[in-house]
């Protein structure tokens, strides 16, 4: 239900903005996919029953990949309705958007808190939605039409340093989580192996490396395409310096 309503939502937005163009459609479809999977498939069943590894990779796909593709689905227009939502604006300058965004990934991994996701389906709803929440609220200051509308709009030097401080709270969850020589949380200390020789221990480690390199993947493809964006543009300018009378 919640898939469908944030379509419909897209939807009613692209209608009054009139300025979407087929990519930004393609994008949004691609997020709401991501979310799909993330949710609606065995993925879902296997992170909430089974195994912490496929838990962390859901965490990936609704924190790191459906939400930049969400973003590149709007418009320049559709963006800038939604920073007239009240505190909107406010949450997706850089600075409070990278707090906002480590609270949500650091908070939800303490063990007391994770344990309580899995035995709680509400407070698990509750924290999908922030980590969606939190992703959208991360990349926001990174996206070129979305970025346009902030009241600080970083260089493309410094928005490559943002996705850098970015890892950080990712980093510091997986290393506890690779590390670790017991396991961190009590409810994956308990539930059936679907695999014999992954042990408790051993699903966690593959969580932590879950975590650091699909994360720090889907970073990596961001800035390769501002780098790459950057790089065009001083070329381009280079060469205009260079024929110009």
């Amino acid at each position: 239900m919640g898939l469908i309503a944030l379509a419909l939502a897209y939807t009613l937005l692209m209608r009054a903005s009139e300025d979407a163009a087929p990519k930004h459609r393609v994008f949004f479809v691609s997020g709401l996919v991501v979310l799909w999977v993330a949710l609606e498939t065995p993925i879902d069943t296997m992170s909430d029953r089974y195994l912490d590894s496929v838990h962390m990779l859901q965490h990936v796909l609704l924190g790191f990949v459906g939400p930049p593709l969400l973003l590149l689905g709007l418009s320049p227009r559709m963006a800038g309705r939604l920073m007239r939502v009240p505190l909107f604006r406010a949450i997706t300058e850089p600075v409070p958007a990278q707090v906002i965004a480590g609270a949500v990934m650091i908070l939800w991994h303490i063990p007391a808190l994770y344990d309580a996701t899995l035995r709680s389906e509400e407070l698990h709803i509750v924290e999908h939605i922030t980590f969606i929440a939190g992703g959208v609220v991360l990349y926001w200051p990174v996206l070129k039409d979305t970025s346009a509308h902030a009241r600080w709009e970083m260089s493309p030097g410094v928005r490559l340093l943002y996705l850098l401080v970015a890892t950080i709270p990712q980093d510091g969850v997986a290393l506890v989580l690779l590390f670790s020589r017991e396991p961190f949380y009590d409810f994956y200390a308990h539930v059936p192996r679907l695999v014999s020789t992954i042990t408790p221990v051993i699903d966690q480690t593959l969580a932590g490396a879950v975590l650091m390199v699909l994360g720090k993947a889907t970073m990596l493809v961001s800035g390769l395409a501002i780098f790459f964006r950057w790089f065009g543009g001083e070329h381009r300018t280079d060469q205009a310096g260079l024929v110009a009378p």
